[in-house]
């Protein structure tokens, strides 16, 4: 298979990418093993169990000397803060495994990346979000549903409280990516809140209005995600109809770079950390569009100008190639490949940086609860929590994300480059716009209505131009509505469980012991 870059390289690398060749001289060609990721031999299923079962062992094994680090003061309090590490690693390793199908699932389903390298690249990324931004990311740890300030009398009841919710979200978001079905662990954390939250102190402590909106949102967001991408994808197919060498088609791609780079950019300074975001939101936009022409420009000088030099060689190298080429009718197809991956890789860069919040915010909580009786809704999150939730991410993302990759990429609907640019474009224009305008929308249910979008924009098409309509698999879609529909009242009954069982030894999470 070959993953089409906007510049070349001069050298060959070996292991990971089988061959890097100068393919033509605007562009080079990663040659890469297209073999399937698991192959459906017996002893490669004995291989990965084994992998599995010793990566499982040695995050437990760590988690267990951190724990006994921690809890200075007996065998109790260790045991109980290894619990905590142990629910928020767990609930990292599903939150990862079931999320990076929003950023490289689409590249997966058309063939640009390999799963393997999909999980690799992706996984690098998130811990590099996780870890450079992840504590200048503002999470409320409450996330405006209930009132920290109603438990400033028993702290300890609300550590109870965020672990009974940790291990709720983690266990229904688990259950899930092991289905590969696609859903947000934070509508495990919202209902668990809620759950246990009215369960404790009743009506008083919920915030009715910040639950109604997070609600709406639920639903808004894969309506959202579907608009955004049925118009790009009728902007993709005309582009497809056009001559790239010749009149306007000249300037339709370093439109879609610029597009592009824009809404990269408008990630960190329109919705990112506070150290980097600029404001009004109107500067941040025009900041990010003029990066994006500067951004775009240097990579069209750069691959002009090498490839005068490589035109040569990229000859030579292309005649000797012999490796299995996309599936793709339309050759500028392949103008779409750069543009998937920079969108893609950007995605994983910015679920890592904001959403290890989700798993370490609460541990945050209870690891306070241990040295003081004061609670904060945002609280100090130290480096060793941001590296636990990374690490969590990337063993997700490793043992788990080939299940949702599979569904986004391959089971809803036959993806090309173009279809995925669109539906990637549509899910993150769609994210963006909510966050500027302060809607808790779920990239999840962005990218689900992405994917739909582009198979109704498909359908449009056909229609029009009387050729065969896309295959939409509908039973996938209805197996994942429903469960985005039992995530929420499963996590509130597992919550409520954990709660229940866990609130005699309450005493035992706060400094109090």
């Amino acid at each position: 298979m070959i993953l089409q870059l906007p510049f070349p390289q001069e050298k060959e690398e070996g292991g990971f990418f089988a061959r890097i060749s100068h393919a033509s001289p605007r562009r080079f060609s990663l040659h890469m093993d297209s073999k399937p990721l698991l192959r459906k031999t017996q002893s490669a299923t004995f291989t990965n169990i084994g992998s599995y079962v010793v990566t499982s062992s040695s995050s437990v094994i760590a988690i267990a000397c951190l724990a006994v680090y921690l809890g200075e003061k007996g065998v109790v309090r260790s045991l109980v803060i290894f619990l905590e590490l142990l629910a928020v690693f767990v609930l990292a390793v599903s939150n990862g495994g079931n999320d990076i199908a929003n950023a490289v699932g689409t590249s997966v389903g058309a063939k640009v990346l390999t799963m393997n390298q999909a999980l690799s690249f992706g996984a690098g990324f998130e811990f590099m979000g996780a870890v450079l931004l992840g504590a200048l990311v503002s999470k409320t740890i409450s996330k405006g549903v209930i009132e920290p300030a109603e438990f400033a009398s028993s702290p300890s009841v609300f550590a109870v409280l965020m672990f009974s919710v940790v291990v709720g979200s983690a266990l229904t978001t688990l259950l899930a990516t092991i289905y590969g079905y696609p859903i947000s662990a934070t509508h495990g954390i919202i209902s668990g809140l809620v759950a246990v939250g009215y369960y404790i102190k009743g009506s008083v402590c919920i915030g009715w209005t910040a639950l109604s909106y997070t609600l709406l949102m639920w639903v808004l967001s894969p309506i959202a995600g579907l608009v955004a991408s049925f118009i790009i994808q009728l902007i993709c197919s005309w582009i497809l109809s056009l001559d790239l060498s010749s009149g306007c088609g000249v300037l339709m791609m370093p439109i879609l770079w610029i597009s592009t780079l824009t809404v990269t950019c408008s990630f960190m300074f329109a919705t990112g950390p506070e150290a980097i975001r600029v404001e009004p939101v109107s500067l941040s936009l025009a900041v990010s569009l003029a990066l994006g022409m500067i951004l775009t420009m240097t990579i069209y000088l750069y691959r002009y100008c090498r490839g005068k030099k490589s035109e040569k060689v990229s000859s030579m190298m292309e005649k000797e190639a012999d490796v299995e080429e996309q599936d793709i009718s339309n050759p500028i197809e392949e103008e779409f490949t750069g543009l998937l991956v920079l969108s893609a890789l950007t995605v994983a860069f910015a679920h890592g940086a904001n959403d290890v919040g989700n798993c370490v915010g609460p541990l945050a909580v209870m690891m306070e609860a241990f040295t003081s009786s004061k609670l904060h809704d945002e609280p100090d999150v130290p480096m060793w929590c941001l590296l636990l939730g990374a690490c969590g991410f990337v063993v997700g993302i490793i043992i788990l994300g080939e299940r949702t990759c599979d569904t986004v990429g391959k089971r809803i609907i036959k993806l090309t480059p173009s279809r995925s640019y669109a539906t990637q474009m549509g899910a993150a224009l769609a994210v963006l716009l909510s966050s500027v305008l302060g809607m808790p929308v779920s990239t999840s249910h962005c990218l689900v209505g992405s994917v739909l979008g582009v198979g109704l924009a498909q359908g449009l098409n056909s229609c029009v131009n009387g050729t065969e309509m896309p295959k939409i698999n509908i039973g996938i879609l209805n197996k994942i509505l429903i469960g985005w529909a039992v995530t929420i009242p499963l996590a509130m009954i597992v919550a409520l469980v954990v709660f229940y069982a866990a609130r005699p030894f309450a005493n035992h999470f706060s400094v109090s012991l």
